[in-house]
């Protein structure tokens, strides 16, 4: 191969490595819209209404205006930014306890929910629950805060900081009770048999 077109294929492939590496450039636009989209959630979802059920019968709804799934590395979450309205039936089908909360927020490795803003529970007696946030550990089946809570029950409301309770909201715990107010017309006495005093 001659001078020349040694000459001609070496500047040929410097043409063509400065072309490419000129392509491989990000400008900041770029990757600033790259890292926005890692931060995207992977699905969206409006007017969500799910029905589960068991052979047949619906044994749960959930209703939310909204939905966010994440779903990277280091965090697997479903995020209801807008609300959530859960209903469990029982086994005749009527409902039998709901929660409801202005914010709600689903953790999948870890099976915990953690409801925020305004929550209500209603439990199967028809007992509620009023707080700003509570945990549910799918898993161990267990409901808690460390936050303030107001439970109205037939026979009085009580007021305390701090709850735990089983998932079904029937055996319940106030932490750190502060207040008991009866319910005019009853005739029941309290005996406390879910206040502790730590």
């Amino acid at each position: 191969m001659s001078n020349y077109a040694r000459s001609a294929v070496v500047f040929f492939l410097l043409c063509s490595l400065s072309f490419f590496f000129s392509r491989c450039t990000n400008s900041a636009d770029d990757i600033r819209d790259y890292s926005r989209l890692e931060r995207e959630p992977m699905l969206e979802a409006e007017a969500i209404d799910l029905h589960i059920t068991e052979n047949g019968r619906l044994v749960v709804r959930v209703q939310a205006p909204a939905m966010n799934s994440f779903d990277r590395d280091e965090k697997q979450y479903d995020e209801f930014p807008d609300g959530i309205t859960v209903q469990s039936y029982a086994s005749d089908g009527l409902p039998s306890s709901s929660i409801r909360a202005d914010y709600a927020i689903y953790q999948r490795r870890e099976k915990l929910w953690e409801a925020r803003t305004r929550v209500v529970a209603v439990n199967e007696k028809g007992d509620s629950i009023q707080t700003e946030q509570i945990f549910w550990d799918e898993s161990k089946g267990r409901v808690y805060t460390k936050a303030n809570v107001r439970i109205r029950t037939s026979t009085a409301v009580l007021f305390g900081k701090g709850l735990e309770s089983d998932d079904r909201f029937v055996d319940w715990e106030i932490k750190e009770p502060t207040g008991i107010i009866a319910v005019p017309g009853t005739t029941e006495q309290f005996s406390k048999p879910h206040l502790t005093t730590q």
